[in-house]
């Protein structure tokens, strides 16, 4: 993470390129600088917002949240200054499309920010996804994909082969939102695990039909949840690849932990701890539903597709 505020002479300034993601768990500033038409990333900064832990009952956003996530673009704003604005996207997703009371957010938060949020739909949130996936894979470009993004209050699931979507959809399950549903007790219990996988797969499996006629010959995944499990697999010196039995192996071992306060997973981040058991059991519906055997990482997703919406076309 770098907070260090990025001073830019003019000639650098129109290299680089900012991307802000108001996400559901947390919020992401990343800058970008193209350098021979290769990206490098140059900052990044992460701050967990939970917005979608601010939304009660009747999906209105808690003045704290509201707050929370203000704070947070005062911090991003700074970062901006030296950012052309035709070189910034900033988008906000699932929590805020929820939020019935979201203008209380987006009014102040545009006073904020060098230029207007962007709400995206489920539509345009899973299809740039799917860009920023097409745009950072490696091999395999010919092969159909069915790409799975679990984020804090919606998963979108895509299928596309090359640059080309042919199959989108964005559902209203996210780690957050089912970890304020099936474990506020805090406990990590098999009884919390079975409801919870029980919730996603019924919300699944009524438009899990047109996907699976569709196929696919490999299975990407692209948010938080996944890279925890990642960075669990790279601690045991494991290929990084997610099974089936991994899933299960992991759910045994949170349920050993009794507690969410008391996981202790070797390579598992601290801050990704919260909502690794809710992320979980969407992914094990998810496998269960698709039959799916195999999960690979990628290494693009909303924030890449951002980008490269804004990237001119490459010099020959």
């Amino acid at each position: 993470m770098n907070k260090n505020i990025l001073q830019l002479s003019a000639q650098d300034k129109n290299s680089h390129y900012a991307v802000v993601d108001l996400g559901s768990n947390s919020f992401h500033l990343q800058i970008t600088q193209r350098v021979n038409n290769q990206m490098k990333v140059v900052a990044k900064i992460k701050q967990k917002v939970r917005l979608a832990a601010g939304l009660n009952n009747n999906n209105e956003l808690s003045p704290d949240a509201i707050n929370r996530g203000l704070d947070c673009l005062t911090l991003f704003s700074q970062h901006l200054l030296s950012i052309p604005v035709s070189n910034i996207r900033i988008v906000a997703t699932a929590a805020l499309r929820i939020a019935i009371n979201r203008d209380d957010f987006l009014i102040s938060a545009n006073k904020i920010l060098p230029v207007k949020i962007k709400l995206l739909s489920g539509e345009q949130e899973a299809k740039t996804i799917y860009s920023g996936v097409a745009h950072t894979c490696q091999g395999g470009f010919e092969k159909k994909r069915f790409v799975i993004d679990i984020g804090g209050a919606s998963t979108e699931l895509i299928i596309g082969q090359g640059f080309d979507v042919q199959q989108t959809i964005s559902l209203n399950l996210g780690c957050v939102s089912f970890k304020e549903k099936f474990f506020t007790d805090n406990l990590l219990t098999e009884r919390n695990f079975t409801a919870a996988i029980t919730a996603a797969s019924k919300i699944i499996t009524p438009i899990s039909v047109n996907f699976i006629n569709l196929g696919w010959q490999s299975v990407l995944g692209s948010s938080g949840s996944m890279q925890a499990l990642a960075e669990i697999l790279h601690a045991r010196k494991q290929s990084i690849k997610i099974t089936s039995a991994f899933l299960q192996e992991i759910k045994q071992a949170l349920i050993q932990c009794k507690t969410i306060d008391n996981i202790t997973l070797s390579g598992l981040r601290a801050d990704r701890a919260p909502v690794l058991a809710s992320g979980l059991s969407i992914l094990i519906a998810l496998f269960k539903v698709f039959n799916i055997t195999e999960l690979t990482l990628s290494a693009g997703a909303l924030r890449e597709g951002l980008l490269y919406e804004m990237l001119p076309p490459r010099s020959s």
